[in-house]
């Protein structure tokens, strides 16, 4: 098979990747908080989005979320509402490492499945990424059948590429944990993360109400 839509392919999903959004505040602030372990475990959960993505626009089901308006906002709210949640999480978070400060004690570790799981919720949960990629995938494959195969692997290279993107802003975060040595950085950090995630919650509900 033709290896060129694959590349053509490899370059949008670069431009995507490389766009801020919530995965990326997402993984900074697991990783600044608990370390480049859970940053990463979050980093898995939220590549493994796209290959499910991928995978189902190769084999149809995507094309019906997004012709379904009321399937298609129903998703989009409810990841939304998922953003807020993991908002509310920082904030609270905020508020009890700023009481771990005063008695003295280290904040609560998370495990690297629970990281996982977040960050595959919090991507597969943004029904975008179905459009993104019935959007391109017709277009690079004028005249053939798509199918999972095809699909998969595009959701493959996607996370490939994230997977490299998002463990290196993992290390970034935990290099520059040395650097935030305040004891109040901890707080700062989970507050600033909350606001992003707020941030986006709103805007991505404000944006679905709009289109529906």
């Amino acid at each position: 098979m033709n290896s060129s839509p694959f590349l053509v392919f490899a370059g949008l999903a670069l431009v995507v990747v490389l766009t801020p959004g919530a995965d990326t505040i997402l993984v900074l602030r697991m990783s600044s908080a608990h370390g480049a372990r859970t940053g990463i475990a979050t980093a898995l959960g939220v590549v493994t989005g796209p290959v499910i993505w991928g995978a189902l626009s190769g084999v149809g089901v995507a094309l019906i979320v997004t012709r379904n308006a009321t399937l298609y906002t129903a998703l989009a709210l409810l990841g939304a509402a998922y953003l807020l949640y993991l908002a509310v999480g920082c904030f609270r978070s905020a508020a009890a490492a700023a009481t771990s400060i005063e008695a003295g004690l280290e904040p609560r570790a998370i495990r690297p499945r629970n990281a996982y799981v977040t960050g595959l919720l919090t991507n597969l949960l943004n029904p975008k990424i179905g459009v993104f990629y019935l959007a391109v995938m017709p277009g690079l494959f004028l005249g053939q059948h798509l199918d999972l195969w095809i699909g998969g692997s595009l959701g493959l290279i996607q996370a490939c590429i994230g997977l490299a993107f998002l463990s290196c802003a993992a290390w970034f975060a935990t290099r520059s944990r040395r650097f935030l040595t305040g004891p109040r950085s901890g707080v700062l950090m989970e507050t600033v993360a909350g606001l992003c995630l707020l941030t986006f919650s709103l805007c991505t509900a404000w944006s679905v109400l709009q289109e529906s």
